[in-house]
């Protein structure tokens, strides 16, 4: 028997639920980031589809810069910066 060789390849396209768990955000903030012209918009797929391009959410969050907040739930400050009283 021939054994069958398994490629996994990320999707070329996905659709809005998809990309924004992609780069970690709401659909409502991926929206605003269409509209502000942060994100690239999505492309037309077929007469009433739309998908963002994969390697296009890829190239955006590579592109963003590096945070200084650790990671966490609330974490709203640097731990570096110092806190007032």
């Amino acid at each position: 028997m021939k054994k069958i060789q398994i490629i996994q390849t990320p999707p070329l396209a996905v659709d809005k639920r998809n990309a924004a768990a992609a780069i970690g955000v709401s659909e409502t903030t991926l929206d605003l980031l269409v509209r502000s012209g942060e994100l690239p918009p999505p492309r037309k797929i077929s007469a009433n589809r739309v998908g963002w391009l994969w390697r296009e959410l890829q190239q955006f969050v590579e592109s963003r810069p590096v945070s200084d907040l650790a990671p966490g739930p609330g974490r709203t400050k640097s731990q570096d910066e110092p806190t007032t009283a």
